[in-house]
């Protein structure tokens, strides 16, 4: 049987992955997840979905523009964009 999970987690080709975001912000990728409001969890099931191991889960391209202003909000963070 073949079970497809559905994740929360949206790729999109001209998204940023965890580390970009992280790297842009001068943040820390757990930081940067839980300013996204993702979970470990949906990223893993993203890598897995894209043919990454599960432990790659930083380098699914998950979050746009806009959601890098946001985090950098959350993060009281400068984006460098």
């Amino acid at each position: 049987m073949n079970r497809r999970h559905d994740s929360s987690v949206q790729r999109q080709a001209d998204a940023y992955t965890i580390n970009q975001a992280a790297d842009l912000l001068g943040a820390d990728t757990d930081d940067v997840i839980d300013a996204a409001g993702l979970t470990l969890g949906e990223l893993e099931l993203g890598a897995v979905e894209i043919g990454l191991s599960v432990t790659d889960y930083r380098n699914v391209p998950v979050l746009r523009q806009q959601d890098l202003a946001d985090i950098a909000s959350r993060l009281d963070a400068q984006p460098y964009l």
